[in-house]
């Protein structure tokens, strides 16, 4: 049986993601792992002559894994229901980097992800998963567009 890994943000496209991977899996008889990655909670370290009158961030919660679970699973049923096999997995690490890694720990055959469709400007100052994940894959990728519809 292949396997196909969606990666997942749980943004508006999210949906549009799942659905379009779903029909692929449906189509091909493959087990569909949707995956969802949080990014860890980054540190703040002052820095520089000013330390003085910097004041502390609030620290922030690290991810509820248990909400993040049970909201992959809610978006696992209606693909479920068709008859695709749907594993979930939730994890706090760098995306491209964990969606390659758990596409080798699940034996992913291909990659199937959501491009938000930003421009270029975008890209060039917060990146994109979806370029990282292009560079680096050793696996078919499939990118799924979903602005403007």
């Amino acid at each position: 049986m292949k396997t196909l890994l969606t990666a997942v943000d749980l943004s508006p496209i999210t949906t549009k993601v799942i659905e379009g991977a779903g029909a692929l899996a449906s189509s091909l008889g493959a087990k569909l792992v949707l995956l969802h990655v949080s990014e860890p909670v980054a540190a703040y370290v002052p820095v520089g002559a000013a330390m003085d009158v910097i004041t502390a961030p609030v620290p922030m919660d690290p991810p509820d894994m248990e909400a993040l679970k049970t909201r992959l699973e809610e978006l696992a049923a209606p693909i479920r229901s068709k008859g695709v096999t749907v594993e979930t997995v939730a994890a706090v690490s760098l995306p491209a980097e964990e969606i390659l890694d758990q596409a080798k720990k699940t034996g992913a055959d291909i990659l199937v992800l959501g491009s938000h469709g930003h421009g270029a400007l975008y890209h060039l100052f917060s990146g994109s998963v979806v370029t990282e994940v292009l560079e680096k894959a050793t696996i078919p990728v499939t990118v799924i567009p979903v602005h403007g519809k």
